[in-house]
């Protein structure tokens, strides 16, 4: 269950009225039980996060989280969430 902003520097609580969710489909090992029959991991970003961050699945990394604008600045790189 979502209980907070996926953001680990915000703590906002879950509020379904407003923010973005994110679905992303689980790899796994082949000697590996998946946690859920869907293998589908649900996140959540606030309205306020939402805004400014995304998420995205890199297979090297896992979830990440990282600026929606296109032109980064240099000394901010993404953050991994959850690892694949």
């Amino acid at each position: 269950m979502l209980d907070k902003c996926a953001n680990p520097a915000c703590s906002l609580p879950f509020d379904y009225k407003q923010g973005r969710f994110f679905r992303f489909r689980q790899a796994y090992a082949v000697n590996q039980v998946p946690a859920n029959a869907h293998s589908v991991q649900h996140l959540w970003l606030c309205g306020r996060c939402a805004e400014t961050h995304t998420l995205q699945y890199h297979k090297e990394y896992g979830v990440v989280l990282s600026l929606r604008l296109m032109a980064r600045h240099e000394n901010l790189l993404p953050r991994v969430i959850r690892a694949a």
